[in-house]
């Protein structure tokens, strides 16, 4: 049976209100198919969402609607390994946690999270630029390193595939990890007789449902974008998230260079960025004047705005961006090096293969190669 999440936004929510409805449900649940496995409440923030088993999102709807009346505002179906990824369980919490009486347990266990994305820039690149024991020595003393800051901090790993995201219920433990990671990969780059490496790092936070079908959508995209723009070792983080740290390094934030905060305004223009560059990928013909008017803004604008964040210029950064999914084709999708140039719109093989060795300092043949030793 498909497992849903729910939203209810609730001003003036109490812990005892929630509880009270979870009873509710779980007393009608039946009547509609559904199993009502459990719930996080937070009062500050006036939010509950629900973890139900259910034959579809009508009758989520419908139970919540007799049993007190909250119908959720969002549903989505959800996969009970990610929601645990995420959130560190997909049952009622531990009993030593939590108060009340056996027929009423009070939860007091908010769903908002602190998500952190890191990785070593060009990672998939190492084997082809420093040869393989090297290659694998890098990508072992990162994951070490990750896997052995993250109790310090009780951050959970919800992705490891080409990058580490990682969920925090602590915005300070967030904040923290993220600069312990940065620290950390600078020094071991001056102790080891190994090629220096960067780190990538972007950090947002939000609601497991928020108006995106995935679980966590806009918070995942939002700290993938800004470690995609993220550079020299530097940390993206939202302005919000900014406010709300209380760690012993919260003054020296906004003065550090090792920290770049991006306010609400700049994160709105980033994000209808990066989806019409991500949307003018393959399109040869696109030009800026085609991306401005998508945006609405004026060029002026556009160059301005987007050196200001990505410190770039939007010709560069959609090349960049076009780089980036270059080495995406030939390593998942075994594109060659003539298909890869003109599905991302390169004018020929030769400029494409100018402009791949001047970013990764490869040809992509060599790239290929590489590709082609791994499956060996």
């Amino acid at each position: 049976m498909p497992l849903y999440m729910d939203r209810h936004n609730v001003p003036g929510l109490t812990l005892s209100d929630a509880a009270e409805a979870h009873l509710k449900d779980l007393e009608f649940q039946t009547d509609y198919g559904c199993t009502c496995i459990t719930y996080w409440a937070d009062e500050d923030r006036g939010n509950v969402f629900c973890l139900i088993n259910s034959p579809n999102k009508q009758n989520v709807s419908e139970l919540h609607l007799r049993a007190h009346g909250l119908i959720p505002h969002d549903i989505i179906e959800v996969d009970s390994t990610v929601v645990k990824s995420f959130l560190g369980r997909i049952n009622d919490p531990d009993p030593s946690q939590i108060n009340g009486s056996s027929d009423r347990i009070i939860i007091n266990d908010p769903a908002f999270r602190y998500l952190l994305v890191v990785d070593l820039k060009d990672r998939i690149l190492f084997e082809c630029l420093y040869g393989k024991e090297v290659a694998t020595q890098l990508i072992k003393n990162f994951h070490s390193l990750v896997h052995d800051s993250l109790p310090l901090f009780a951050g959970r790993i919800v992705e490891n595939r080409e990058e580490f995201l990682i969920s925090f219920v602590s915005v300070t433990h967030a904040i923290d990890c993220a600069i312990l990671l940065r620290n950390s990969v600078i020094f071991q780059n001056t102790c080891y007789n190994l090629p220096k490496v960067e780190l990538k790092a972007g950090l947002s936070s939000g609601f497991p449902v928020s108006g995106n079908t995935k679980l966590f959508g806009n918070a995942v995209a939002t700290a993938k974008n800004y470690s995609f723009i993220s550079d020299t070792n530097r940390i993206f983080m939202s302005s919000g998230i900014k406010e709300q740290y209380k760690g012993s390094a919260s003054r020296v934030i906004s003065g550090t260079k090792s920290i770049r905060i991006i306010t609400s305004e700049e994160d709105t223009f980033l994000s209808k960025l990066l989806e019409a560059f991500q949307n003018a990928l393959f399109e040869p013909e696109i030009n800026l004047e085609k991306i401005c008017t998508r945006l609405g803004v004026s060029t002026s604008r556009l160059y301005r705005n987007t050196i200001q964040i990505t410190g770039l210029s939007p010709n560069d950064l959609l090349r960049e961006m076009r780089l980036h999914k270059a080495v995406e084709l030939m390593q998942k999708q075994n594109k060659n090096i003539s298909e890869t140039t003109y599905e991302l719109g390169f004018t020929n093989p030769s400029y494409f293969a100018k402009c791949f060795k001047k970013r990764f300092n490869v040809l992509p043949a060599g790239f290929i190669r590489t590709l082609h030793s791994f499956k060996a």
